[in-house]
């Protein structure tokens, strides 16, 4: 083909103590694998990597529950994970581990140099100390309450609601997530990336590679916050046991007993396990002709987006850095969340115990893939798209067109047929060929879930085509035209099984079984080269699933059954104006502030997580919205008793860029309440932070939305200066 290009694909690397589960399928693995399989079919050069990330306290702790050591539980889990992909068909070239030998050398070297350059330094922190497990945490083994959002299940590195990055000591309440006791925190010293010194160059690449590799919104919207944060020097090394050891070489030995912090070591294990695959290695790591495309779920985007490429760029040793990288929200569960314990949700190995084909797990999977906003696995949308669109659509045309020709023509296939195509067929193959662009077009921008639905509706064009041509009364009234007919609907049957293959490998393989050709590639899509041939025995593709199953399914994985409380609503909030009187930083954290706050009758205590959007002369005698009813809360051991409103800009646009924070504010006596336009409120005398999160409280074109009517307070509308699309939080 023309411009052949090398395409190297990588999927976040999923930790191996676990068992993978739907969501984390879709949110890299699979999703790499249809563009892999795509990129092929073109005829580009594609190498697909993967691995096991095997390190840290997570690995730790797990070998200690199951009385083994962390390589045994690393390859007891390794074998769990490649034999899930193996069902699920995922086309790696190499799926490793970063256990292995030459992961420790390459992250070792990349280290020195790095510290070679002078961005690694020393300092001392306080780390979370678990006395019951006699172990320091990991970040994201410390739970608790974020005190930007006040979500109380963060994670001590990141939390999962509203996505700031955190240090554990920052978190309200924290517990330990192996045994819920409360840590202690203990000075350590440890070695530091320095962020700080990259950012300037770093910031620079990514406004320039964004655009050019087409990043998705929700990764430039997750960089650009950090970077208007302001980058810090970030932890590179961890007093574990099991990881990747210090050179004995960095400062003067000091750190020889300490392990590289794991977010640090996974990244590089991209490169490390392609060197496992092959010794031509740097042909694809620093060969600029190559195109990196990273995919992963947002959780991920900091450390690709940002970390990696700046401990790429801090090493300076000419490797590539990410052409496009491609995120996704979260895929939950019935309403719930995946959770093995409690027995909630499909997990890899419930998968390959369903009976239900991985193909048919792949196509639902990718129409619910979670492109722009969460979405949600359910047993009945499965059924739905499987019975309605596989069944009756997909499988149902090609069926149906070479079930008649094995009937009627004895299964052969023939181009012979007297003249030329009719008009009517002409336009058609004018209109197919257009929707075959649009689909290459999808595919190649990295748009798959609408490349999935574009080739429902170029099946859903040959399902109409065999209607219109009605060939069961043409075979008898005017065969020669039926020939035709059928020439063209069996190379439609031949095109479908290829632009199919990304989606569902083992149904493109049966369709080319039945058609009794090999396999071909994406450039045959849009020729009518089958042009002569005998069938094999047409078979049924789908099965139908019944309610009776989807039932049964939707029991088997529902776990334990939880009481339904009533949803929170905007008639239980108490909102009010109020007015900031008193501002000062929070004594023991650095995003903090503390606010007095008059209510006109009375006067509260806020804390808040303004620092990097507000400077305190800037907040001082602003008037705010305060969530008066909010159960208290101490944040880093000050109560805070409310919360104020703040927006968030969560799409581009002429006035608002992503991350954009804006307090809101309204220009009304202090004391006056905030309703809903032509409502009055019934609120609760106390709500928890979880129920607040429950209210959906937007900006719409600079006004501020729930429940589609507007915020009000006495006669003015809320509304918003710099956010004109966002969130409330």
């Amino acid at each position: 083909m023309e411009n052949k290009e090398k395409i190297l694909i990588t999927s976040a690397l999923p930790y191996v103590n676990n068992i993978p589960h739907l969501g984390n399928l879709i949110g890299c693995v699979l999703s790499a694998d249809v563009f892999a399989r795509f990129k092929r079919s073109q005829g580009h050069e594609v190498l697909y990597i993967c691995g096991a990330d095997e390190h840290g306290t997570a690995t730790e702790t797990k070998a200690k529950e199951e009385g083994v050591t962390p390589k045994q539980l690393c390859d007891k889990y390794f074998k769990i994970h490649t034999d899930i992909y193996k069902w699920f068909n995922i086309s790696f070239d190499k799926f490793g581990r970063t256990s292995e030998e030459n992961h420790h050398k390459i992250t070792q070297d990349i280290f020195n140099k790095v510290l070679e350059n002078g961005f690694v330094k020393e300092n001392t922190i306080t780390q979370p100390f678990c006395e019951k497990c006699n172990t320091f945490l990991a970040d994201r083994f410390v739970r608790g309450t974020c005190p930007h959002c006040k979500y109380e299940d963060a994670g001590g590195d990141q939390c999962d609601n509203c996505g700031k990055l955190l240090n554990p000591e920052e978190l309200i309440n924290p517990r330990c997530k192996a045994d819920s006791s409360t840590p202690i925190f203990k000075e350590t010293k440890h070695l530091f990336l320095e962020l700080d010194k990259l950012q300037p160059k770093l910031e620079k690449w990514v406004k320039t590679q964004s655009t050019e590799g087409f990043w998705t919104e929700n990764t430039v919207r997750t960089t650009n916050a950090w970077f208007k944060e302001g980058l810090k020097p970030r932890a590179i090394t961890r007093d574990l046991r099991w990881g990747i050891k210090i050179p004995n070489t960095a400062f003067g030995g000091r750190y020889a007993d300490k392990v590289f912090y794991v977010w640090f070591d996974a990244p590089i294990g991209y490169i490390s396990i392609t060197e496992q695959l092959t010794k031509n290695w740097k042909d694809w790591w620093k060969n600029k002709e190559v195109k990196l495309y990273q995919f992963m779920g947002k959780d991920n985007i900091p450390f690709h987006s940002i970390i990696f490429p700046a401990t790429l760029m801090a090493a300076d040793d000419d490797f590539n850095l990410v052409y496009h990288i491609n995120s996704t929200e979260y895929l939950n569960y019935e309403k719930g969340q995946f959770s093995k314990s409690r027995g909630t949700g499909v997990f890899g190995d419930n998968a390959k115990e369903s009976n239900i084909p991985a193909d048919v797990f792949r196509y639902y999977l990718l129409y619910m893939r979670p492109e722009n906003s969460d979405s949600e696995f359910t047993w009945k949308g499965l059924q739905e798209r499987l019975n309605n669109e596989l069944l009756a659509n997909f499988g149902n045309f090609i069926n149906r067109t070479l079930t008649f020709i094995s009937r009627f023509f004895d299964g052969n296939i023939t181009g012979d047929f007297e003249g030329e195509l009719s008009d009517e067929l002409k336009q058609f193959l004018s209109t197919y060929n257009y929707e075959v662009d649009v689909y290459k077009k999808l595919m190649t921008e990295v748009k798959l879930r609408e490349g999935l639905q574009q080739l429902m509706k170029i099946s859903a064009l040959g399902n109409a085509l065999f209607q219109d041509s009605a060939p069961w009364k043409k075979r008898v009234d005017d065969e020669n035209s039926c020939k035709a007919d059928l020439f063209i609907l069996v190379n439609i049957v031949k095109d479908l099984a290829i632009m199919c293959e990304p989606f569902m490998p083992s149904i493109s393989k049966e369709i080319f079984s039945q058609l009794n050709i090999e396999s071909l590639k994406l450039d045959d899509v849009g020729l009518l080269t089958l042009q002569e041939g005998k069938l094999n025995e047409p078979k049924v593709l789908f099965k139908k699933l019944e309610d009776k199953e989807v039932e049964e399914l939707k029991n088997k994985y529902s776990g334990q059954k939880k009481v339904e409380s009533k949803k929170t609503n905007f008639q239980d909030l108490d909102l009010v104006v109020g007015k900031i009187v008193q501002i000062h930083k929070h004594p023991e954290a650095e995003k903090l502030y503390v606010e007095k706050v008059d209510l006109g009758n009375e006067q509260i205590q806020i804390v808040s997580g303004l620092v990097p959007y507000y400077t305190e002369k800037e907040l001082l005698n602003k008037k705010i919205i305060v969530v008066k009813n909010l159960q208290k809360a101490k944040l880093r051991g000050v109560e805070s008793e409310g919360m104020l409103l703040a927006a968030e800009q969560n799409a581009e646009s002429s006035a608002g860029v992503i991350g954009d924070v804006e307090v809101l504010s309204v220009d009304e006596t202090i004391g006056t309440k905030v309703f809903l336009e032509n409502q009055t409120s019934n609120p609760k005398k106390e709500i928890s932070f979880k129920e607040f999160l429950e209210v959906e409280i937007e900006v719409k074109g600079g006004f501020v939305f729930c429940e589609n009517k507007k915020l009000i307070a006495n006669k003015t509308f809320l509304e918003t200066d710099d956010v004109d699309e966002g969130r409330v939080r």
